[in-house]
């Protein structure tokens, strides 16, 4: 099983707040060696500086580049390969503590570079952009380095400092053109389909849910991610039966079950047929790959 941390085991700050900490990614504490795979309980925000490495989210291999910032959601399981000398700022924080300035609890579901299952969203930085990111971060380690520093101060500068980004990660992402209630549409069905996943799998119900129709959805979500709602339903299930196949040791028939094909012998070949291998293949290609037993 791949353990789960939490802010707490990274942070070197022992009396400090354990819902945010920001501090220069080489200061971290490891809990393991960073090329074991692990998942966080909490949002990271890794802006690279220098150093070179791998890093693999989900499977989903990224070369980590100098000036390019990297976001990672709960529950990603991620690991570094060929690490070297890497330095830069790491920015770790609950939902609970981005939302403490917030009536509205979905403020954070709306920064579309977050919470997304499907990729690893990444913003390459150019020199205007850092001249306005980098005041605001240095205001972030001021206030979280005081010794009377407010929680709410910092909940309010990390909101300046996220939006900041949804801005420029909005004009680098091919999305941006789209109509407005197009992008919402796809944002909510997304959130939908992350609760929904394993007991739904057919499209009329997330119709129902955005109180569309299954036609307009699929043209929807293939306008913004260029492919339909139905392949984002089935892809959704493909991707956390990778998971569940490379980070515990359930037996694939118990997968199956909980990923709500009653027919195991179904799963298999619907696995097959999208990845090419087995599950069980697939199980002892990634084991192998990276090292896990």
């Amino acid at each position: 099983m791949i353990p789960i941390y939490d802010i707490k085991d990274f942070s070197p700050y022992y009396a400090k707040e354990q819902q945010f900490v920001i501090v220069p990614f080489e200061n971290l504490n490891r809990p393991a060696p960073f090329v074991w795979p692990h998942k966080h309980s909490f949002y990271e925000i890794l802006w690279i500086r220098k150093g070179i490495a791998k890093h693999f989210v989900d499977n989903q291999e990224l070369d980590l580049s100098t000036d390019t910032i990297y976001f990672m959601s709960p529950g990603q399981a991620h690991h570094f390969e060929k690490y070297e000398a890497v330095k830069g700022d790491s920015i770790m924080f609950t939902e609970e503590f981005f939302i403490l300035n917030f009536t509205n609890k979905e403020a954070l579901q709306q920064l579309s570079f977050l919470n997304d299952s499907y990729r690893s969203p990444n913003i390459k930085l150019d020199s205007p952009t850092k001249d306005v990111l980098e005041p605001l971060l240095k205001l972030l380690y001021a206030e979280f380095n005081r010794t009377d520093y407010s929680k709410l101060a910092i909940s309010s500068m990390l909101y300046v400092f996220l939006n900041c980004l949804q801005r420029v990660y909005l004009t680098q992402d091919n999305n941006s053109h789209l109509p407005s209630n197009h992008t919402a549409i796809f944002n909510n069905f997304k959130r939908i389909l992350e609760q929904h996943y394993k007991a739904q799998k057919k499209l009329s119900f997330y119709a129902d849910e955005l109180f569309i129709t299954p036609h307009y959805l699929n043209e929807v979500v293939k306008n913004v991610a260029g492919k339909t709602a139905s392949e984002f339903v089935q892809d959704r299930l493909l991707l956390e039966a990778k998971r569940m196949l490379v980070q515990s040791h359930h037996q694939i028939g118990q997968i199956a079950d909980e990923l709500g094909f009653k027919d195991f012998s179904y799963f298999s070949r619907h696995f097959k047929k999208h990845n090419k291998l087995s599950p069980e293949q697939y199980r002892n290609k990634m084991h192998e790959k990276h090292g896990l037993g």
